[in-house]
């Protein structure tokens, strides 16, 4: 994909980590991200869209982008 900027756009301090994610060609592509407290821990809810002009087949390969990603999360978090 290249080089992507990120931009945090949510009150971070209210579980909102919703980002704005530029591509390289210029495309920005807004992400709903929200940390759910839980009991003892939280949940992580995250919202992917199919973005006009978004084949089925690319938007699957960008879901399983996003697994991967918050698989590592997770294991980071597990981690602590």
């Amino acid at each position: 994909m290249g080089v992507v900027e990120v931009a945090f756009t949510g009150p971070a301090g209210s579980g909102i980590l919703d980002h704005d994610v530029t591509l390289p060609d210029g495309t920005v592509v807004h992400n709903a991200l929200r940390v759910i407290p839980n009991d003892g821990g939280s949940e992580i809810a995250f919202t992917l869209f199919q973005r006009p002009g978004m084949s089925d087949e690319q938007f699957r390969a960008d879901a399983r982008l996003v697994e991967e990603d918050l698989a590592r999360l997770a294991a980071l978090v597990e981690r602590r």
